[in-house]
């Protein structure tokens, strides 16, 4: 990477079987989803160049300007979408596409341009059952490094595919560096007691999944300080 270059993460997703939901049930979705992108913003509103907006359908996008917080951001905004319909089961896909922004209207997110977007949007088409995330990189990056690193990715994706609301909703609390105390008394939005989340975060993979994410975070500065011509 020369010097000049700057990096940025797109994250393009999409909401998994939405089709199966009434029109209640859209509609409240919508509602929740924005109310999301409200908190997304407030907790890393130094990070995110754009709040997440839905571009087509039940497809969603955003920008951020620290390329290794992608991942923690990916698993905290799919952690409220899970928890978006307290009746249903939701999830959401979400394909991180690193590389170059060629400009970022500032009320266009959809109309933005570069690498960056190409990747997470063809990205996400590309994505294949039964994975949920995955991370797409511009051919000079490509390394067994960036390789692992959607590894860690996968893996991870598999464990916060199977959180209940409750777990989904102590784990983004927990992303934020929350104490189990603080999680218990001003994040979750019912009563419950740090015990309660102590044992949400266990059976969630907390442990294991606080360890990738940390790892991802030390170690993509170096993915993308490589390119193919240096290896």
């Amino acid at each position: 990477m020369t010097e000049k270059e700057e990096i940025h993460a797109v994250l393009t997703g999409d909401i998994v079987g939405s089709s199966r939901l009434s029109a209640d049930e859209r509609r409240a979705l919508h509602s929740r989803f924005n109310q999301s992108a409200v908190r997304l913003e407030e907790a890393f509103d130094d990070q995110i160049l754009h709040k997440p907006e839905i571009v087509r359908g039940d497809s969603w996008q955003f920008a951020i300007g620290v390329p290794e917080s992608a991942l923690r951001i990916a698993l905290f905004f799919r952690a409220l979408i899970q928890i978006s319909l307290p009746g249903a089961k939701i999830d959401s896909r979400v394909a991180i596409g690193y590389g170059s922004i060629d400009f970022l209207p500032g009320d266009e997110l959809s109309s933005g341009d570069g690498e960056a977007y190409r990747l997470s949007g063809e990205g996400l088409e590309d994505l294949q059952k039964p994975f949920h995330m995955g991370l797409f990189f511009p051919d000079r990056f490509q390394s067994h490094l960036t390789d692992a690193l959607d590894v860690i990715v996968k893996l991870l994706d598999h464990q916060s595919g199977k959180w209940t609301k409750a777990q989904a909703e102590s784990v983004s609390g927990a992303m934020l560096a929350l104490t189990q105390q603080k999680i218990a008394t001003d994040w979750v939005e019912r009563d419950i007691t740090q015990q309660a989340v102590a044992q949400h975060l266990d059976r969630a993979g907390w442990a294991t999944i606080e360890l990738g994410v940390s790892y991802f975070e030390s170690v993509l500065p170096t993915a993308l300080s490589v390119t193919q011509e240096q290896v």
